[in-house]
């Protein structure tokens, strides 16, 4: 069940026919944290708090809040992500599915080609949880594509880094430290 303080979010962009073409360039990580599923999931799906706790997240707007029969709730996040000078806007269409453990982001409109982001919270028999993040992506502007592709192992894992920091924040310290899986 989604905390109240989790203001997720619309309907999945289609994929571009550009996204067709070619393969676009992905990244993915999972973590294995000593977290609940229901604690994880409200920390990712609570895309309205990104900015407090990832630094390149300027702003971020989250409207269009609805959920469906099935639970999932569904919104559009509009974003402003600066890095290394480059400033940018993009809207994404997010559904939160706490009962498929799953928080994904397909592109409404910006500065990409194509996105989408999933995030993915599964159960661990012993307690726990491990958590995924996969992201595929194709920038319009080929100096932006070059940038992100130069940086985007880091970004990936600040990107990780800053949710577990806010998960010690948010749910206290971890019994033990978290292990990549």
């Amino acid at each position: 069940m989604l905390a109240k303080t989790s203001p997720v979010c619309a309907p999945r962009a289609k994929p571009s026919s550009q996204s067709k073409r070619h393969k676009m360039p992905r990244f993915s990580k999972s973590v294995r944290v000593p977290y609940t599923p229901a604690q994880a999931f409200d920390l990712v799906s609570d895309i309205g708090r990104y900015p407090d706790f990832i630094k390149w997240i300027t702003a971020m707007r989250v409207s269009d809040v609805r959920v469906d029969d099935a639970g999932a709730t569904h919104c559009q996040g509009d974003a402003v992500v600066g890095f290394k000078g480059f400033v940018e806007r993009f809207s994404t269409g997010v559904v939160a599915d706490p009962a498929a453990g799953t928080v994904i982001a397909s592109l409404i409109k910006g500065p990409f080609r194509a996105l989408r982001a999933q995030w993915t919270i599964t159960p661990l028999e012993r307690g726990g949880s491990d958590i995924a993040l996969e992201i595929k992506y194709e920038f319009r502007n080929v100096l932006i594509a070059m940038l992100a592709a130069a940086n985007h192992d880091i970004a990936v894992d600040r990107i990780m880094s800053a949710f577990l920091a806010e998960a010690q924040k948010r749910y206290g310290p971890a019994p033990s430290a978290s292990v990549p899986v």
